[in-house]
């Protein structure tokens, strides 16, 4: 939640247009956030949760008051979570399923891109190379041999978090525990050294 907050707060800087700002806490309640509060403060410590919590109906987010209820004025929403939610399809289904505009990556590209084994799978059958991996799936008792070093990889995670390199067994079987806490399935591949690696962001 905090680079997401960064992002918007960093939009609110490079855009010179009004902007309504709604916040998605981490039990996925929509709170109205005051342009003068966008700030660290405000959701350190949860002084969000004063502000007005938001709703949702057909084409609008709207909000209660003791006698009416007001649909927000908005062209369009721009998904700015980060993460789980926010890239992986979650808040695209939300908002296509509401009929409300969103700028951002359709539902179909979210689950493909944020998943790295349907990503592998997706650029293999289009001919893009790709690293030989095995899956570690929390459920599945399988047999794995690893080639050391490797590196091990959530699923389902992004900004590198979860993400370990092991050198030997020991070291393996604690990035097997530390995977598994984020993820229920882990990627593995060899690890490659003295490589250049290109990072697309926005």
């Amino acid at each position: 939640h905090e680079i997401s907050i960064v992002s918007a707060v960093v939009l609110k800087k490079v855009i010179n247009t009004d902007l309504t700002f709604i916040f998605c806490d981490e039990k996925r309640r929509f709170y109205l956030i005051p342009s003068e509060k966008m700030n660290s403060k405000t959701f350190s410590g949860g002084a969000y949760q004063k502000e007005k919590e938001l709703f949702l109906r057909q084409k609008a987010f709207y909000h209660k008051s003791l006698w009416s209820e007001k649909n927000l004025d908005l062209d369009c929403v721009i998904n700015l979570i980060h993460g789980r939610d926010g890239e992986d399809g979650k808040i695209a289904s939300l908002l296509e399923f509401f009929d409300i505009k969103f700028i951002g990556p359709r539902v179909e590209a979210s689950v493909l891109s944020f998943n790295k084994e349907f990503t592998k799978l997706y650029a293999q059958s289009v001919g893009v190379k790709t690293l030989d991996y095995q899956m570690l799936r929390k459920s599945q008792k399988q047999d794995f041999t690893a080639h050391f070093p490797c590196i091990l990889k959530p699923a389902r995670l992004g900004s590198s978090i979860g993400i370990s390199i092991a050198k030997n067994e020991k070291e393996l079987d604690y990035a097997k525990d530390v995977g598994f806490e984020f993820d229920t399935d882990i990627l593995v591949e060899d690890f490659k050294s003295n490589i250049k690696e290109y990072n697309l962001a926005g």
